[in-house]
């Protein structure tokens, strides 16, 4: 009987304490984390950044075809190697938009 409230005391002593939290508790829990006098976010883009995002994408994409199927071809024209560094230009610039962009984009959100 000794050995029995022995065993039975020290599973009381080692069971974690379980508490439940009270309405008050859980009003103020719920309030954790946010900032009180932060403003509402704006958006990450406006509508005119969207669209232009969009554009410099296209850009980009329809330059690098056109880069690789210059350089693809076996005997370019005089002038599609004239066009070459152009065209090298371009893609840049709008590489620099989508970069720009797509960075303002991803802090905002």
């Amino acid at each position: 009987m000794k050995t029995l409230a022995v065993a039975v005391f020290s599973l009381l002593v080692a069971a974690p304490v379980v508490s439940v939290p009270t309405p008050a508790d859980a009003q103020v829990m719920v309030g954790r984390g946010s900032s009180r006098g932060a403003p509402p976010r704006r958006p990450a883009l406006s509508q005119r950044e969207e669209n232009r995002l969009i554009a410099a994408e296209d850009a980009v994409y329809e330059l690098e075809d056109q880069i690789a199927a210059i350089e693809a071809s076996e005997a370019p024209t005089p002038e599609q190697l004239a066009e070459l560094p152009e065209l090298r230009e371009r893609l840049a610039e709008e590489s620099e938009v989508v970069e720009r962009l797509t960075a303002k984009r991803n802090r905002r959100s």
